[in-house]
């Protein structure tokens, strides 16, 4: 009985591991073999070894736009854990009916595109049809522009694709949590705004960087906000390698600039886990 399950567990990890090595694995075995190859316009590339590609990425124009896309990413991902953090401690003092209500929601909010809702901001900044025409209408804006494309819009279309995720993944933590210490707290005198800010937040410190770590990787890859809410200025790097892979057909560039931004990614986690370690330790 027991080397039957051993062999089923097994049976199972290898299909696990067969499944991850053909559709991450070898992709990227194939990313990074292609990002040495020759661009070639008319076959896409040429199997030749050459380190172009990436002296190409060492440019201003691609560090530049690195620096951007971190920043974008980490912006975002600050702002939309901050906003779920807040929103969820507000929706499990509610009621039962009205925290169903609030995770349903969220749950649609979740299943809907990315397409979707940028287009659906896209429509409410705008100036015919939006907030500003809004805004107009009730006499508080004189002479109403449209506010996309912009850095900003652009970060609204972020913080809307993360908070569904960063709400769901905090309301179970934060409904079953241990209240003794804030009751304690709030018997002796302590304020709310204290209690929240000396006691909660520590509390959940651990959770919170973690989550802001996984939403700043899923906004880092994020392509239809910058393009759709943003201008050619706050582009991210996954728009140029889109644009420099499908638009200018150099699959290699594009394929280098993929391989270029992992790595960076790979180093930052890296170092927010030893980090993250040492301050545990």
């Amino acid at each position: 009985m027991t080397r039957g399950a051993d062999n089923a567990t097994r049976l199972i990890g290898l299909a696990a591991f067969a499944i991850l090595a053909f559709f991450f694995l070898a992709p990227l075995a194939f990313m990074v073999v292609v990002s040495f190859y020759k661009s070639d316009p008319m076959a896409f590339y040429q199997a030749t070894f050459t380190l172009e590609n990436y002296e190409k990425y060492f440019s201003s124009f691609y560090l530049n736009v690195t620096l951007r896309s971190l920043w974008s990413a980490a912006l975002s991902a600050v702002i939309v854990v901050a906003l779920g953090f807040v929103a969820v401690l507000a929706i499990v003092e509610l009621s039962r009916r009205w925290q169903l209500f609030w995770v349903i929601l969220l749950l649609a909010l979740m299943c809907i595109s990315e397409v979707i809702i940028g287009f659906s901001w896209l429509i409410l900044l705008s100036e015919s049809a939006g907030i500003p025409k809004l805004l107009e209408t009730i006499g508080l804006w004189s002479d109403p522009r449209s506010l996309s494309p912009s850095f900003s819009a652009m970060m609204i279309g972020l913080v809307t694709l993360g908070l569904s995720i960063v709400a769901l993944v905090l309301f179970p933590e934060l409904a079953n949590r241990d209240r003794s210490i804030e009751e304690a707290a709030l018997t002796l005198g302590t304020p709310p705004n204290r209690v929240m800010w000396n006691i909660t937040l520590p509390i959940f410190a651990p959770t919170l960087v973690a989550l802001t770590l996984t939403m700043f990787v899923y906004l880092l890859g994020v392509f239809v906000m910058p393009t759709m809410l943003g201008r050619p200025s706050d582009w991210t790097m996954t728009v140029m390698i889109s644009d420099k892979a499908m638009g200018d057909a150099n699959l290699p560039l594009g394929a280098a600039l993929a391989v270029a931004m992992l790595l960076i990614t790979g180093v930052i986690l890296l170092l927010s886990s030893v980090i993250s370690r040492r301050q545990a330790a």
